[in-house]
């Protein structure tokens, strides 16, 4: 199974708190960055590759539950929950990076994750994401993880 980590840090853009995730001990930006790359230099706009930032602390964690696939409004796109922000927004939920989150006793499952505003490219071209796959996470680790950078949010 996969591991998932909440950690609570200052955005690189303004002073107020966001909420990074980490994948297998890998920021989940670094991933998304080396996946759109590619992509962001087919537009020719390489800077878009990766642009994300977390969601405030204060929608991510319990009693929320966001990343249990129960966001607040400006945070659901379809049936899907933005998990990162597009840095550059300034706007709830715009320009995010969504996946939809399925839950059990057992696990927590990421899938079908989009960029909803990119799905096309200038030349054509689809920004696919099937690469990531689908994220599997122990349930009772997923639970802890979001507990723990719940106490160390504020």
């Amino acid at each position: 199974m996969d591991v998932v980590e909440f950690v609570t840090t200052y955005s690189s853009i303004e002073d107020y708190k966001v909420v990074d995730i980490y994948i297998n001990g890998i920021n989940f930006i670094d991933i998304l960055y080396q996946l759109e790359l590619p992509l962001a230099y087919q537009e020719g706009l390489p800077e878009m590759a990766g642009a994300y930032e977390g969601i405030p602390p204060l929608y991510a964690f319990p009693p929320s539950r966001h990343f249990y696939g129960q966001p607040a409004e400006a945070y659901r796109y379809d049936q899907k929950v933005s998990l990162l922000e597009y840095a550059f927004s300034g706007i709830p939920g715009d320009w995010s990076m969504v996946a939809k989150i399925s839950v059990n006793d057992s696990s927590v499952t990421w899938s079908d994750f989009e960029q909803a505003k990119r799905r096309k490219l200038k030349n054509g071209y689809l920004w696919q994401y099937e690469e990531l796959g689908i994220f599997t996470f122990d349930r009772l680790q997923y639970d802890e993880a979001l507990r723990q950078a719940s106490m160390n949010a504020y």
